[in-house]
């Protein structure tokens, strides 16, 4: 098995070859779906606002998928660091078993419940339909989604977050072809409108997910000696559910949370709606820094735990923490001062523009309460302590905000800012919440000596 031993050596230079690799990739990740709202503004505002509309309901799938993915990778970076190669084998052989079974559970379910999730959320008629054109090819290949997923997961372990970039680069450039043909059509396919998005994304995910699922069997971190490796083995089925569970609900709480938002939203108008679903694109984009760290943490915390190597994941949490304070307030800089012109760039529609930077306004400031909070849920993560992501998820995605949400829309009818303020709120409270924890949990690990090879290139 190939990976790279993450134990020893520069951590600024690990941190640098796993976060990098990983943002720019992500970057071209978040672009795809830039240019995705980009043709879907270019049909309609209807069709705009039915893709943030469908966004939540997207959430579903990368809840599950993602959930896996990083239960297995904080198994399997344990086992690495461990030098156990038997037991990583387990869990790589076994997660993927699992995906399989995941993939046949989203797709059914998904074709039972978009319908009734968009109608609760508000949409009706041609509104409903376009939702339901966008999610329906999504949900039918939910299956390259998981796979492409589990994956990286497992190269992000064994310390490799190039490939997962190079995959996002070149389905990037795919899709600024496949979009507007499948959109507009042209050589012998038929004009899609805004289904024919979702089908580009299906296609490139499925060559993307046989990309990688060729790497991780060729650098042999999975190998099959036959089909019954893949029947259920219940005792690691256990460990990577203990481990996935509460990192899905985790993220499912992001899906919950959205749901919420846009619920309250709706008093306001499909434009408020709008707004939320580009300004939702525009924050993404500046939290790349913080996704590419957040890989690196958990293939480095995850190592050096299962080593027994305390003092490199206190220094690897220092380290990325001030990484990401600088790139991401500098991106937060961007989103305050340059509101209204990230807004343009998915819309010349003038109401939807001043309200998306309203509420840039109130999160921009707020920006830095993500990465904090962030990097301390991935080591807590990676350190096989799932269960304090789904408290704080919980309360707040949806128990703090949800009361002040009503609050505000419902009984005081208050203006559209009011969820705004309450969003930004509830994160900084969280956040303070889980820096003590996390902070607690350092403190409590036993100490260990820093070797000179840590500190080099500091």
């Amino acid at each position: 098995m190939q990976s790279q031993d993450l134990t020893s050596g520069s951590i600024t230079r690990h941190i640098c070859h796993l976060a990098l690799p990983s943002s720019i990739g992500m970057f071209f990740q978040t672009m795809y779906n830039v240019v995705d709202s980009m043709y879907a503004g270019e049909i309609s505002k209807l069709a705009l606002a039915a893709m943030g509309l469908s966004f939540p309901v997207y959430l579903l799938i990368i809840a599950t998928s993602g959930g896996l993915s990083r239960g297995s990778s904080a198994l399997i970076s344990n086992a690495i660091g461990a030098g156990d190669r038997g037991r990583q084998q387990g869990y790589v052989t076994q997660a993927m078993s699992v995906a399989i079974l995941i993939s046949i559970g989203l797709t059914v379910a998904g074709g039972l419940m978009a319908e009734p999730l968009f109608r609760l959320l508000g949409a009706e008629g041609e509104y409903l339909q376009i939702a339901l054109a966008y999610m329906v090819p999504v949900f039918c290949g939910s299956m390259f989604f998981v796979l492409i997923n589990l994956c990286n997961a497992i190269l992000i372990a064994s310390g490799d977050s190039k490939t997962f970039g190079v995959v996002l680069v070149v389905g990037f450039f795919a899709n600024l072809v496949l979009d507007p043909w499948f959109l507009h059509g042209g050589f012998g396919v038929p004009a899609m409108g805004i289904a024919g998005i979702a089908w580009a994304t299906v296609v490139i995910q499925g060559v993307g997910s046989l990309v990688m699922l060729t790497t991780v069997i060729r650098r042999k971190l999975l190998v099959l000696d036959a089909w019954t490796d893949l029947l259920p083995d219940w005792r690691v089925y256990r460990e990577i559910a203990r481990q996935a569970v509460p990192a899905s609900f985790n993220i499912m709480q992001v899906a919950i949370s959205f749901f919420v938002i846009t619920y309250f939203l709706k008093t306001y108008g499909v434009a408020n709606v709008a707004a939320f679903g580009v300004t939702t694109r525009i924050e993404q984009v500046g939290l790349l820094p913080t996704l590419g760290l957040s890989s690196a943490i958990m293939a480095m915390v995850g190592q050096n735990n299962g080593a027994m190597l305390f003092g490199r994941i206190r220094l690897t949490m220092k380290l990325a923490i001030i990484a990401g304070q600088v790139l991401n307030g500098t991106a937060a800089i961007v989103m305050f001062f340059f509101a209204r012109q990230l807004m343009q760039i998915f819309t010349d529609d003038p109401e939807v523009i001043q309200l998306g930077v309203d509420c840039l306004y109130v999160i921009a400031p707020v920006q830095w309460s993500y990465v904090l909070t962030a990097a301390h849920l991935n080591m807590l993560q990676a350190m096989k302590r799932p269960m304090y992501g789904v408290y704080e998820a919980m309360l707040r995605k949806v128990i703090l905000p949800a009361p002040l949400f009503w609050l505000f829309v419902s009984y005081w009818a208050m203006p559209v800012e009011w969820v705004w303020y309450s969003v930004a709120v509830t994160n900084v409270l969280m956040t303070i919440v889980t820096v003590v924890i996390g902070q607690r949990v350092l403190a409590s690990l036993p100490s260990t000596k820093k070797t000179p090879e840590d500190w080099v290139s500091q």
